[in-house]
């Protein structure tokens, strides 16, 4: 797993897309090469990408210990280029912390939020996952139970890019201190049973097998439509 520079690491506090192109200004930053910092600082409204004291005050308070610790682990940029951003932006789209449940069943309530292309937990002994959709939000993850028992939670993601009825749900699994793929389905909006909650789609048939449900258009005589189809995996 590559190591995500402080620069991308803040930029969780942009907002993204809700399955739907939309204004996204706060993603349009200002690039100043480092050996001019001194000089670019002159927006009260900007806010590099390092203040750390802006982003603990202002955007996560209550959890500056969880902030202090990504600031610190990915404080190492190699760029060139400071990132600006405008405060106020970075402060109304924010979306927050998303309640999860329990991933290593330790009785510790875990939540996770959004660093850009990654969601990122308050238990931070658990990785980062990481993805190349650009349209995440926390409440994009959810636990789909201990599939292969050994003490850790798999988690789901609603995996959406920003257009298309065509999404999917993807299923990982904890190994060597990493967040692996061991499941994916199709979910389509024009088919799927919308409300119900993503952990509907995943169901454990017995340890280290689970099925994920897809619906779709096809159908044998192409009358109907609503095909549903329990894919089997087994780890």
């Amino acid at each position: 797993m590559s190591k995500v520079t402080l620069a991308i690491l803040t930029t969780f506090f942009l907002a993204s897309c809700k399955d739907k192109p939309q204004k996204v200004s706060a993603l349009i930053t200002t690039l100043v090469p480092k050996t001019k910092i001194s000089d670019t600082i002159t927006d009260i409204n900007k806010v590099k990408d390092t203040n750390y004291a802006f982003f603990s005050d202002s955007v996560l308070p209550g959890h500056k210990a969880i902030l202090k610790y990504y600031f610190s682990k990915y404080g190492s940029d190699t760029s060139s280029y400071w990132h600006f951003y405008d405060k106020k932006e970075v402060k109304e789209e924010f979306e927050g912390l998303h309640y999860i449940g329990n991933i290593k069943n330790n009785h510790i309530k875990d939540s996770v939020f959004v660093l850009m292309q990654g969601y990122y937990f308050t238990d931070t002994t658990l990785p980062p996952l990481f993805t190349d959709s650009y349209c995440c939000h926390p409440s994009n993850i959810f636990l789909v139970g201990d599939i292969d028992e050994d003490g850790v939670s798999e988690i789901g993601q609603y995996y959406s890019s920003c257009v298309s009825h065509y999404k999917s749900l993807n299923v990982y699994s904890l190994k060597n201190e990493e967040w692996q793929e061991i499941g994916h389905c199709v979910f389509d909006l024009f088919y799927m049973d919308i409300g119900k909650p993503y952990s509907y789609f995943v169901k454990k048939v017995s340890k280290n097998k689970f099925e994920m449900l897809e619906i779709t258009d096809l159908t044998e005589d192409k009358t109907k439509i609503g095909k549903r189809n329990w894919k089997q995996f087994s780890m």
